[in-house]
């Protein structure tokens, strides 16, 4: 996971796009965001991947698959909807609201399983659950226009 995060990061076209504007831009951030919890959640797995519970394997899991799985829906979801859907996707910057609260939240979720500090984990965790509710929210709003 590493590795290939790593790859991604240096040779995926959204390095090149992130200069870009509008949708382009917040695909290209929403990617490299998703690249950069892979290579960390890649590590927390070589360190500690024999785990099967606790704050570590949770730490482990959440960085893969709301780091990386859910920063790459978001990324994808302006194009996906529209073509499934057969509705215009109209982009906004609110968009930003959902990636940077799951960033925030995340690192609050990883900061209570680091400490093994248990009200940093369960908030992290019920504010990861409130952003998904926020990004189904921005994607209607934005399917609907």
């Amino acid at each position: 996971m590493v590795l290939l995060a790593l790859w991604l990061l240096h040779y995926d076209i959204a390095s090149r796009r992130i200069k870009a504007g509008g949708q382009a831009r917040f695909i290209a951030i929403s990617l490299l965001s998703g690249y950069v919890w892979l290579a960390f959640g890649g590590g927390v797995a070589i360190l500690y991947g024999g785990l099967s519970a606790g704050p570590l394997y949770d730490l482990m899991l959440h960085t893969i698959f709301l780091g990386f799985v859910f920063t790459m829906i978001f990324a994808h979801a302006p194009i996906i909807f529209p073509a499934v859907l057969q509705r215009k996707f109209v982009y906004s910057p609110r968009l930003y609201s959902h990636l940077i609260l799951l960033h925030g939240t995340l690192m609050l979720r990883v900061a209570g399983d680091l400490l093994f500090w248990e009200p940093g984990r369960l908030w992290g965790g019920v504010l990861n659950a409130l952003v998904i509710l926020l990004f189904l929210g921005n994607t209607l709003i934005s399917i609907r226009k």
